[in-house]
């Protein structure tokens, strides 16, 4: 896909929109996953159990190698013991070649980098992304806040993430 290519996520109304959501999408297979790995980091390290930006930071830095190593061992087990073909290439990672495009097409609703905006008539670059996330004071923060927080920005850059069976389209935001 070149820089003149219009993406397409298809016309599934829980394909982007509810991407964690929904048994079929990739990243809803990785929700029970995550929480195996915060069990195990709180006990491999007990000493930081309490420290959640600690443990936030250690799973953020160490899932992605533990969730290959752990798929990997599911899958020499007997039946594969039950790991989706979607959490099966999420593991594998995705190619390393990733196309940009300056809009793409998500359950009907054309998005636009800012670039493309800059020359139509009818914008849409704009994007809200309510995220559920630790909120620190300071580095020293000993009280950090786990709520939701939002974010708003302006589509700079959109890249479509492709591992071989589907493809995720992420927004970089300014």
């Amino acid at each position: 896909m070149d820089d003149n290519d219009l993406g397409d996520i298809g016309s599934d109304p829980y394909e982007f929109t509810n991407v964690i959501g929904d048994g079929d999408q990739p990243l809803y297979h990785v929700l029970p996953y995550i929480e195996e790995h915060m069990i195990h980091i709180k006990t491999t390290y007990p000493r930081f159990k309490k420290r959640t930006k600690w443990l936030q930071d250690k799973h953020n830095s160490t899932f992605i190698q533990w969730l290959c190593f752990k798929v990997q061992s599911e899958l020499n087990g007997k039946d594969n013991n039950g790991v989706s073909e979607n959490l099966r290439w999420l593991a594998a990672s995705p190619s390393m070649v990733v196309p940009s495009s300056r809009s793409y097409l998500v359950n009907g609703v054309k998005f636009n980098t800012k670039a493309q905006d800059d020359v139509r008539t009818v914008q849409n670059s704009g994007v809200y992304l309510l995220a559920h996330t630790i909120q620190v004071a300071c580095a020293k923060d000993k009280n950090p806040i786990v709520s939701n927080m939002r974010f708003y920005g302006v589509i700079q850059e959109i890249w479509d993430i492709d591992y071989q069976k589907f493809r995720i389209p992420v927004f970089r935001s300014d």
